[in-house]
């Protein structure tokens, strides 16, 4: 997996944030994470006292 270039051939450092996370939402690779994030917090809550803070 390359994310140094997006499809209009702009370096990732040339990039706005809006655009990089426009590029990283779109990947596969992120969108496995993300999902293996979330059923990871459902089996393992964040205790609310922390969630306080």
């Amino acid at each position: 997996m390359n994310t140094d270039k997006n499809k209009s051939n702009k370096d990732i450092d040339d990039t706005t944030a809006l655009e990089r996370q426009r590029i990283y939402s779109n990947s596969t690779f992120f969108k496995k994470k993300n999902e293996e994030a979330i059923e990871f917090l459902k089996k393992h809550p964040i205790p609310k006292e922390f969630l306080k803070r």
